[in-house]
């Protein structure tokens, strides 16, 4: 349905959502990433991460009774998948008086989950990748799949915060994903905040996927060249400058950070 641009050829690059959507934000940030720069593992994000993992427990497996939340995110912390064990020296989460809190409030995040609702759900943690040549691969992973009566699938990406006003380039780039690798177009793309119950979503069409796949495809290009040569790209100063691990050793960012940090 969908063929995704040619591209330079280059390096093996992996795009994925979080990828398209920091370039949105600023491209020397997301050519940072390519480059081995991330942001450092925070408190946040493994909450966010652990969360994510008992919604999807609930999903396949069924409701957890609150009594028995503590268990079921130790047993996943500890499980193979999304490597949290691995993170709780880093954080200092490695003993109880510290990792309580965090559990406590993941288990806060689960209850307001439970609130939501889950009717028509048919997978959850959907990996979705493909190679769509000159070594560029397409990589995503969708958090919930639901089914209205028809069997037109939608796809939910779950957001523990509040914050929904920077999602469209993700939801964009799941629309993208979905229809390469199923040759279908989603009925809809939605972002749904746990804490809120507030719901942003878009519904598919071919023409915007064409234009989300060139704007994916001139990405490419652009972060290649600047790999190849060692040059940079575009930097954007923004809100997002404030989280970015090259925030020191950027003029624009830093600028950006004093007036938002002082007005």
């Amino acid at each position: 349905m969908i063929q995704f641009p040619d591209t330079a050829p280059g390096a093996p690059i992996a795009v994925s959502a979080t990828l398209f959507a920091t370039y949105r934000s600023c491209p020397q940030q997301a050519l940072g990433r390519l480059r081995g720069v991330y942001p450092p593992d925070t408190i946040a994000t493994f909450r966010g991460l652990l969360a994510h993992r008992l919604f999807a427990r609930h999903l396949v497996r069924g409701p957890i009774a609150a009594a028995d939340v503590p268990q079921a995110c130790r047993e996943e912390i500890g499980a193979t998948e999304g490597h949290l064990n691995m993170k709780l020296g880093s954080l200092e989460l490695n003993r109880p008086s510290r990792l309580a809190p965090v559990l406590a409030e993941v288990g806060d995040l689960y209850a307001r989950f439970k609130q939501l609702p889950t009717e028509g759900t048919s997978a959850a943690e959907v990996n979705l990748q493909v190679d769509v040549g000159n070594g560029v691969t397409l990589r995503g992973r969708v958090d919930a799949v639901f089914e209205n009566l028809d069997g037109e699938p939608t796809i939910v990406d779950w957001k523990t915060g509040s914050w929904l006003e920077d999602v469209e380039p993700q939801l964009a780039f799941y629309s993208m994903l979905w229809a390469i690798t199923r040759g279908v177009l989603p009925a809809r793309v939605e972002a749904v905040s746990v804490q809120t119950g507030e719901r942003v979503g878009v519904e598919p069409s071919t023409p915007g996927i064409a234009r989300t796949a060139q704007e994916v495809g001139r990405m490419v290009d652009a972060l290649r060249a600047a790999l190849d040569t060692g040059t940079d790209v575009d930097r954007r100063a923004g809100p997002h400058c404030r989280w970015c691990p090259l925030l020191a050793s950027c003029t624009e960012g830093s600028a950006a950070v004093h007036v938002l940090t002082t007005h």
